[in-house]
């Protein structure tokens, strides 16, 4: 996923808005939230409330490709591996995954 400075830099001078979730990744130290006052003419965050995967779309995504992932068929399959089935499986029957999304387009 591209940063914020990358974002700003590709889509001014449209404004950009992100919604995040709490996730450690999303976390801005001093320079980061400095950064971000000074940008706020072209970029705002929104966070989503915590513990709120009803409003993530991943989450449930994520739920259903764990359940598939840890079901392998192959023992010795890494995680990588299984993770790349899994996902290829979406690709080819995407309706195991829609209903998770449907509601946020």
């Amino acid at each position: 996923m591209p940063r914020p400075k990358q974002l700003v830099a590709k889509y001014t001078p449209r404004k950009i808005f992100s919604v995040i979730d709490n996730g450690p990744c999303h976390r801005l130290d001093d320079a980061g939230k400095a950064w971000l006052w000074q940008n706020a003419d072209k970029i705002e965050l929104h966070r989503l409330p915590a513990y709120s995967p009803e409003f993530n779309p991943t989450e449930g995504v994520w739920k259903v490709t764990r359940k598939m992932a840890t079901r392998s068929t192959r023992p010795r399959m890494n995680a990588r591996g299984a993770l790349v089935r899994t996902f290829k499986i979406f690709q080819r029957r995407p309706e195991l995954i829609a209903t998770h999304v449907a509601r946020f387009r």
